[in-house]
Parts: C-alpha cells; sequence; structure tokens
C-alpha cells in the first residue's frame, strides 16, 4: 500500500468517524507544500459545507480524531482551510526498510 492510499484510508476513516457517511470524492489529499510543516495536506473546504462549521473548526476536529485513533499520525496544524499533517518518524523508517 502507498503512503498515500494509507493516508488517505485513514483521513476517509476519522471524517466518517465525524459525519457518517461522505462521498470520498470530497476528500482532497496532496503533498504539503515545502514552506508549510507536514507531510500531507487535507483541503477542508469540500468538508464546510456538511459538517455546518468554519473550515478552522472542522480541520482541527479531524486532526484530533488523527492524533487519537492513528498509531502513524505525529501531529497536525491548520492553516485556514487545510489541515497539514505530519507522519512519526518510525513510519518513515519502516517504510523504507
Amino acid at each position: 500500500m502507498s503512503v498515500e492510499q494509507f493516508m488517505l484510508e485513514q483521513v476517509q476513516a476519522a471524517v466518517s468517524y465525524l459525519y457518517g457517511h461522505v462521498d470520498y470524492s470530497q476528500i482532497q489529499l496532496q503533498k504539503t507544500r515545502k514552506e508549510f510543516e507536514g507531510d500531507y495536506t487535507l483541503v477542508v473546504f469540500p468538508l464546510v459545507k456538511m459538517a455546518r462549521k468554519s473550515p478552522e473548526a472542522v480541520a482541527a476536529e479531524i486532526g484530533e480524531v488523527l492524533l487519537e485513533k492513528a498509531f502513524h499520525i505525529e501531529s497536525y496544524n491548520v492553516v485556514k482551510g487545510f489541515l497539514n499533517i505530519s507522519l512519526k518518524k518510525d513510519f518513515w523508517v519502516n517504510r523504507f526498510e
């Protein structure tokens, strides 16, 4: 399984846990731009209408669920409507071995 697929599954599980059934085509995950901290970025704007909350609140909720339920997530940060997710170093070490 690729890292992108792993991350997508983790994010899908967190979004489903928080908001119920979600059209997974709304989940936009991409590599984080170099000027920001994190490995992958979730674009939260498509989920805002469904959640009925601000982009920052939606991103923080998803980030907290990921920290709680996804073992390989080290941290997250919210920049406006973007959730930047960092993976633990041991995840990368195991991945490259």
